[in-house]
């Protein structure tokens, strides 16, 4: 991880909120009315720039609503309708959720049809899209966990065996579901059974909290190890702490991959589009212009995700970890073996 060093200057800003619009004389423009609203359940400073720049090349206003994870299913789940024409997801899991409830209606844009995002990247039905991609990864102490135990699904599973302190977060917090639907297609289903079950019964403390809260625990001494999203991981080392800016020099990351095929199974942060949106054809243009070239690039280095446009670029620190991020198993192929994945979670739960 010594490429933290040269990233220092990328801390995260904390949001400013404006309430209006100061012209030339010092007074105060009239706002335009919201064109659409996105619901969300984080909005970063880069964020606000990015949607600003929507703003301005429609001459339109974006009403942004940030409501928890949690609180954003749990309206779905009770039939209630989301306050907005857009949701974004962190992880494909809560896509299928908000689908599973009759929360969301199938969109399709222009981005989709003249090639610039994969087919790998989006719903056969027209219920999500990946924004951008990630991976859950291993984030480990060097001192005591080897780059083989952090660098394979089996290792990671096993470490604990010898006494390596494992944390994971509580599967509705983390993309473990992911993981766990790909391994069931991509090895066999006595090899995604096992694991999962390894990983529930592992876990130091049970699976639990938030990423962060892995990170922090780490930080205390309390784990040798953490599987959470890169994304994640990043934010957590560059929030400006200098605790954890130093915990960065010090731990690593590892990509884990299977030992059979040698491969590593992403996931997504999802845009979707709300059941009867208001907005609709505003929204269809707020997400087109999210998959532009230039903003794909702004939101990988804002999210410290990989972008999913076809021509995007990331930072070069995406590319400076020992791995690289899996291709070969698809979102739709990871979404057809999640209700397996989490029958698989659930049966290890009730035990």
């Amino acid at each position: 991880m010594t490429f933290m060093r040269s990233l220092l200057f990328l801390c995260l800003l904390s949001l400013v909120a404006c309430n209006g619009k100061q012209d030339s004389t010092g007074g105060v423009q009239e706002e335009l009315p919201f064109g659409v609203t996105l619901l969300t359940w984080r909005y970063l400073t880069q964020d606000a720039e990015i949607i600003k720049g929507f703003e301005t090349r429609l001459n339109t206003r974006v009403k942004v609503v940030v409501w928890p994870m949690r609180d954003i299913i749990a309206a779905a789940q009770a039939g209630k309708p989301l306050p907005a024409d857009i949701v974004l997801v962190p992880t494909l899991e809560d896509a299928m959720r908000l689908e599973g409830f009759g929360a969301l209606q199938p969109f399709f844009v222009d981005a989709f049809t003249n090639g610039d995002v994969a087919d790998r990247y989006l719903d056969n039905e027209g219920y999500y899209a990946g924004l951008t991609r990630w991976t859950m990864v291993t984030v480990y102490n060097p001192n005591s966990v080897t780059p083989t135990e952090a660098g394979t699904y089996r290792g990671i599973i096993e470490a604990p065996l010898r006494g390596i302190r494992l944390g994971l977060a509580h599967p509705d917090s983390s993309g473990i579901a992911g993981v766990i639907s790909g391994l069931h297609t991509n090895l066999n289903p006595d090899a995604a059974a096992l694991w999962a079950q390894g990983i529930y019964q592992q876990a130091t403390g049970g699976m639990q909290g938030s990423d962060y809260d892995q990170l922090e625990r780490m930080l205390r001494g309390e784990l040798d190890m953490a599987v959470v999203s890169l994304g994640a991981a990043v934010r957590w080392f560059l929030n400006g702490n200098p605790q954890h800016f130093k915990a960065a020099e010090i731990w690593r990351v590892r990509f884990p991959h299977t030992e059979a095929t040698d491969m590593n199974f992403y996931n997504m942060t999802c845009i979707t589009m709300v059941k009867n949106a208001p907005n609709r054809e505003m929204a269809s243009q707020l997400i087109n212009y999210l998959f532009a070239k230039d903003v794909q690039e702004k939101l990988s280095s804002a999210w410290f995700e990989f972008p999913t446009h076809t021509f995007a670029e990331g930072e070069d620190y995406l590319y400076a970890f020992p791995d690289r991020l899996g291709l070969k198993v698809g979102a739709e192929t990871i979404e057809q073996n999640l209700p397996i994945a989490w029958a698989l979670i659930n049966a290890q739960a009730g035990q």
